[in-house]
């Protein structure tokens, strides 16, 4: 009886690390078959875009989830935008396009205009350098990006999983909460990935 009790303990125990490892499998599947079709000379330049124009919309839904426009911090906004990139577009001319006042200001419009003046950027990168050259610099930019921010996303799912077992004290089921904040972590690490890649690839000082 006690052999057959330690039995199904052990059982029960192998079957949750296969449940946890499995969380990471998934995520592994998804960032190597990226890493494959980077490394087998895919043309990047309709995910690059597709990236720009999510970290435009990332960064304005940031500043406008809270209050009515006049109280928007569109300041910061734009130096956000200006770390990323070499902004095209001041904010007295994006209210002038509003109509002139604040109040006619709305988050997708300014969604908008932000993406068109990042894709502008982007294909004035691309005139300066060639787009032979451009293709190149994308897979190694992407590469260089991905590899790193997974490795820190590996890191920081093994903390993770080191202090998990501590939630059933709360009452909480420790493998859904890994589950939870391992797939948050998953997304913070797959946006991390877009904006850095964005900003290494219009930044003009960045070495060709």
């Amino acid at each position: 009886s006690a052999q057959t009790q330690v039995e199904q303990q052990n059982f029960e125990i192998r079957k949750d690390l296969l449940k946890y490892d499995d969380v990471m499998n998934r995520q592994r599947q998804v960032i190597y078959a990226e890493r494959l079709q980077v490394l087998e000379g895919a043309d990047m330049h309709e995910q690059i875009r597709g990236m720009i124009d999510d970290v435009a919309a990332g960064y304005v839904a940031g500043a406008t989830s809270e209050g009515f426009p006049e109280e928007w911090d569109l300041d910061q906004l734009w130096r956000a935008f200006r770390q990323l990139y070499p902004v095209g577009l001041s904010l007295d001319e994006l209210i002038e396009e509003a109509g002139g006042d604040r109040s006619g200001l709305s988050a997708e419009f300014i969604t908008q205009m932000m993406q068109q003046d990042a894709q502008a950027a982007y294909e004035g990168r691309e005139a300066e350098l060639t787009s032979e050259v451009m293709r190149d610099l994308e897979r190694r930019v992407v590469l260089s990006v991905l590899d790193r921010k997974w490795r820190e996303h590996l890191y920081e799912m093994d903390y993770l999983r080191e202090g998990i077992g501590l939630r059933a004290w709360a009452q909480r089921d420790p493998l859904v909460e890994y589950q939870n904040e391992g797939y948050t972590m998953f997304d913070t690490m797959k946006e991390g990935i877009k904006e850095e890649s964005v900003g290494s690839l219009l930044d003009r000082k960045s070495v060709v």
